[in-house]
Protein backbone atom coordinates (compact mmCIF):
# COMPACT_ATOMS: atom_id res chain seq x y z
CA UNK A 1 0.00 0.00 0.00
CA UNK A 2 2.76 2.46 0.95
CA UNK A 3 4.66 1.66 -2.23
CA UNK A 4 1.59 2.27 -4.41
CA UNK A 5 0.91 5.57 -2.66
CA UNK A 6 4.51 6.63 -3.14
CA UNK A 7 4.42 5.74 -6.83
CA UNK A 8 1.18 7.72 -7.21
CA UNK A 9 2.72 10.68 -5.39
CA UNK A 10 5.80 10.58 -7.65
CA UNK A 11 3.67 10.31 -10.79
CA UNK A 12 1.47 13.24 -9.82
CA UNK A 13 4.05 15.42 -8.09
CA UNK A 14 6.71 15.27 -10.81
CA UNK A 15 4.85 17.13 -13.58
CA UNK A 16 3.15 19.34 -10.99
CA UNK A 17 6.54 20.41 -9.61
CA UNK A 18 7.77 21.27 -13.11
CA UNK A 19 4.69 23.44 -13.66
CA UNK A 20 4.97 25.09 -10.24
CA UNK A 21 8.66 25.78 -10.80
CA UNK A 22 7.78 27.89 -13.84
CA UNK A 23 5.10 29.96 -12.06
CA UNK A 24 6.64 33.07 -10.44
CA UNK A 25 3.96 33.51 -7.74
CA UNK A 26 4.91 33.00 -4.07
CA UNK A 27 2.11 30.45 -3.43
CA UNK A 28 3.42 28.29 -6.27
CA UNK A 29 6.92 28.39 -4.80
CA UNK A 30 5.53 27.38 -1.42
CA UNK A 31 3.61 24.41 -2.82
CA UNK A 32 6.72 23.44 -4.82
CA UNK A 33 8.85 23.47 -1.65
CA UNK A 34 6.38 21.28 0.24
CA UNK A 35 6.21 18.77 -2.62
CA UNK A 36 10.00 18.66 -2.94
CA UNK A 37 10.34 17.62 0.70
CA UNK A 38 8.11 14.59 0.14
CA UNK A 39 10.05 13.44 -2.92
CA UNK A 40 13.08 11.77 -1.25
CA UNK A 41 10.88 9.94 1.24
CA UNK A 42 8.68 8.65 -1.58
CA UNK A 43 11.77 7.44 -3.45
CA UNK A 44 13.01 5.61 -0.36
CA UNK A 45 9.60 3.96 0.13
CA UNK A 46 9.62 2.78 -3.50
CA UNK A 47 13.17 1.44 -3.08
CA UNK A 48 12.61 -0.48 0.17
CA UNK A 49 8.96 -1.43 -0.28
CA UNK A 50 8.30 -5.14 -0.04
CA UNK A 51 4.90 -6.70 -0.56
CA UNK A 52 3.39 -3.21 -0.58
CA UNK A 53 4.75 -2.10 2.81
CA UNK A 54 7.97 -0.82 4.30
CA UNK A 55 7.96 -2.92 7.47
CA UNK A 56 9.98 -1.56 10.39
CA UNK A 57 11.12 1.44 8.35
CA UNK A 58 7.63 2.95 8.34
CA UNK A 59 7.98 4.97 11.52
CA UNK A 60 11.46 6.38 10.76
CA UNK A 61 10.35 7.31 7.24
CA UNK A 62 7.24 9.00 8.58
CA UNK A 63 9.41 10.90 11.08
CA UNK A 64 11.74 11.93 8.25
CA UNK A 65 8.80 13.19 6.17
CA UNK A 66 7.32 15.21 9.05
CA UNK A 67 10.74 16.65 9.89
CA UNK A 68 11.49 17.66 6.28
CA UNK A 69 8.06 19.25 5.87
CA UNK A 70 8.48 21.15 9.16
CA UNK A 71 11.85 22.46 8.00
CA UNK A 72 10.39 23.57 4.67
CA UNK A 73 7.47 25.32 6.34
CA UNK A 74 9.85 26.97 8.83
CA UNK A 75 11.99 28.30 5.99
CA UNK A 76 8.89 29.52 4.13
CA UNK A 77 7.72 31.38 7.23
CA UNK A 78 11.10 33.09 7.48
CA UNK A 79 11.12 34.14 3.82
CA UNK A 80 11.80 37.85 3.58
CA UNK A 81 12.76 38.12 7.26
CA UNK A 82 16.11 36.35 7.26
CA UNK A 83 18.07 39.24 8.78
CA UNK A 84 15.31 40.08 11.30
CA UNK A 85 14.97 36.50 12.55
CA UNK A 86 17.03 35.08 15.42
CA UNK A 87 20.34 33.36 14.81
CA UNK A 88 21.18 29.75 15.61
CA UNK A 89 24.60 28.14 15.55
CA UNK A 90 26.22 31.22 14.05
CA UNK A 91 23.76 31.39 11.17
CA UNK A 92 20.48 33.17 10.50
CA UNK A 93 17.65 30.83 11.47
CA UNK A 94 16.59 30.12 7.87
CA UNK A 95 20.14 29.16 6.90
CA UNK A 96 20.50 27.05 10.06
CA UNK A 97 17.27 25.22 9.23
CA UNK A 98 18.55 24.58 5.73
CA UNK A 99 22.01 23.40 6.76
CA UNK A 100 21.27 21.54 9.98
CA UNK A 101 17.69 20.53 9.30
CA UNK A 102 17.64 19.69 5.60
CA UNK A 103 21.14 18.29 5.30
CA UNK A 104 22.78 17.05 8.48
CA UNK A 105 19.81 15.69 10.43
CA UNK A 106 18.28 13.61 7.58
CA UNK A 107 21.73 12.33 6.68
CA UNK A 108 22.26 11.12 10.24
CA UNK A 109 18.70 9.77 10.56
CA UNK A 110 18.86 7.79 7.32
CA UNK A 111 22.39 6.52 8.00
CA UNK A 112 21.56 5.41 11.55
CA UNK A 113 18.28 3.78 10.52
CA UNK A 114 20.06 1.91 7.73
CA UNK A 115 22.82 0.78 10.07
CA UNK A 116 20.41 -0.36 12.77
CA UNK A 117 18.17 -2.30 10.37
CA UNK A 118 20.80 -3.60 7.93
CA UNK A 119 20.72 -7.18 9.17
CA UNK A 120 16.97 -7.39 8.49
CA UNK A 121 17.34 -6.49 4.82
CA UNK A 122 20.58 -8.12 3.74
CA UNK A 123 20.62 -11.23 1.57
CA UNK A 124 20.94 -14.35 3.66
CA UNK A 125 21.99 -17.84 2.57
CA UNK A 126 18.34 -18.97 2.61
CA UNK A 127 17.48 -16.20 0.13
CA UNK A 128 20.32 -17.22 -2.17
CA UNK A 129 19.29 -20.91 -1.98
CA UNK A 130 15.69 -19.99 -2.82
CA UNK A 131 16.86 -17.94 -5.84
CA UNK A 132 19.06 -20.80 -7.01
CA UNK A 133 16.12 -23.22 -6.66
CA UNK A 134 13.91 -20.91 -8.72
CA UNK A 135 16.61 -20.73 -11.39
CA UNK A 136 16.68 -24.52 -11.71
CA UNK A 137 12.96 -24.89 -12.46
CA UNK A 138 12.10 -26.17 -15.91
CA UNK A 139 11.29 -23.27 -18.20
CA UNK A 140 13.07 -20.76 -15.97
CA UNK A 141 15.78 -20.24 -18.58
CA UNK A 142 13.44 -18.56 -21.08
Amino acid sequence: MARKLSLAFLAIASPLMVALFLIPWPWAQSVFAVLVMGYPVALIVVAVGRRGGVGPLGLPLLALLVFLEACAIGMLLLRGHVTDAPWFGGLPLAAAIQLYGLFLTPLLLVALTYALTFDRFEMKQDDLDRLEKIGRRPGAED
